[in-house]
């Protein structure tokens, strides 16, 4: 099994929509065979443009001849706790690791976070006593506008694709007036349980923000005052098991709309991401965060770090739960690619937005309750 190279690439430019264009990828034949190159779909800020409502590109798979065993289902592994600590150096060579993976994939799992694994067991007890209750109580919190709260199995739904088989809980931050939890007395203890997950995880993100700037080739702390503070989300889901329809998944073949997302290692695995020759499952690493770059992340990085597609399904005869959290920026910030990420080989190539108007027509696209 090789280890996936790092793509040396000429960038090439298709425009779609008013100003909009896609930084196409031309590899050397060398390079292809060595090396895994993954396909994902590019929607540049769909709704905040009109022209570009429905734009949508595929990158060309460069790949459809590479056999199955080079696609590993190992994502790279990066070990934080050496930068964490504060260790001399750390931060360079951290930073350095972070931006072949996403350059490279897209997703990679996080060791060393320093965070007690009993938190996180803990918040998926909570999340499957959550689901465990009855639909009328769920219901009494359903998503409204507001974009928070609960959607029940087959409320994600896009275009005329069959319903996704989840069902999921939606909370921002702490003390949010967007916020809908079940009563106290319905399930004691778990908003103050899922409140402080939260903040754990957002301090986490908090703490990582320095490797994704120097990854990104800018000062370390070039991304604070965007997430001062964070527009971040913690999403409880529940994948039954279920018999799924033909092209029916958990959750649908996606990419995500952010900065990044962080799901912790969960008992039934379901998680898998689109490479050049496929679909292929994702093998979380022990007490170990799997990270992916959402859409933000690449528009802000001039296309240069991936957004790559995932999807999920249960085919286990058990439930499968997952508690992902999406860390964004506030929704005030206009997302303008980064200096550091532009160059004569990566010129400009994107257009800049305001990532709330971004977001909330991410969702709304996406949850049948919150679009009535």
């Amino acid at each position: 099994m090789r280890t996936p190279l790092r793509l040396s690439a000429l960038p090439a430019r298709v425009t779609g929509g008013t100003g909009h264009s896609l930084g196409l990828t031309i590899v050397a034949d060398e390079v292809i065979r060595s090396s895994f190159f993954n396909v994902h779909y590019f929607e540049s800020h769909a709704g905040c443009d009109p022209a570009c409502s429905t734009a949508r590109w595929k990158l060309t798979n460069l790949l459809s001849a590479m056999s199955t065993e080079q696609a590993s289902t190992r994502l790279p592994v990066i070990d934080v706790e050496a930068f964490l600590s504060g260790e001399k150096g750390a931060l360079e060579t951290t930073a350095k690791e972070l931006q072949g993976a996403l350059e490279d994939v897209g997703f990679l799992s996080i060791v060393g976070h320093g965070i007690e694994w009993r938190i996180v067991t803990d918040m998926y007890d909570w999340a499957a006593r959550y689901h465990n209750l009855s639909d009328v109580t769920k219901l009494n919190h359903e998503m409204t506008s507001t974009l928070m709260g609960y959607v029940g199995l087959g409320g994600a739904k896009r275009g005329d694709r069959p319903h996704a088989l989840n069902a999921a809980f939606f909370m921002g931050r702490p003390g949010s007036k967007r916020n809908q939890f079940p009563d106290e007395e319905a399930l004691p203890g778990f908003r103050d349980a899922a409140e402080t997950y939260y903040r754990v995880m957002e301090q986490l993100c908090l703490n990582l923000l320095p490797l994704y700037a120097t990854a990104a080739d800018m000062p370390a702390n070039y991304f604070d005052k965007f997430f001062d503070p964070a527009l971040a989300t913690l999403r409880m889901s529940h994948y039954p098991p279920v018999v799924a329809e033909p092209d029916q998944w958990g959750i649908d073949p996606h990419s995500d709309a952010g900065f990044m997302t962080l799901l912790p290692t969960n008992e039934v695995s379901g998680l898998a991401i689109k490479a050049d020759d496929g679909w292929f499952s994702v093998e979380q690493e022990t007490q170990s965060f799997v990270v992916n770059a959402g859409d933000t992340l690449r528009a802000w990085s001039n296309n240069r770090f991936r957004s790559t597609q995932h999807r999920a399904l249960n085919v286990s005869a058990g439930n499968r739960f997952a508690i992902p959290f999406f860390f964004d920026p506030r929704p005030d910030t206009t997302i303008d690619p980064l200096s550091g990420c532009i160059s004569d080989i990566r010129p400009l190539a994107v257009k800049p937005y305001r990532y709330g108007e971004y977001l909330q027509n991410f969702m709304r696209e996406g949850y049948i309750p919150a679009a009535n």
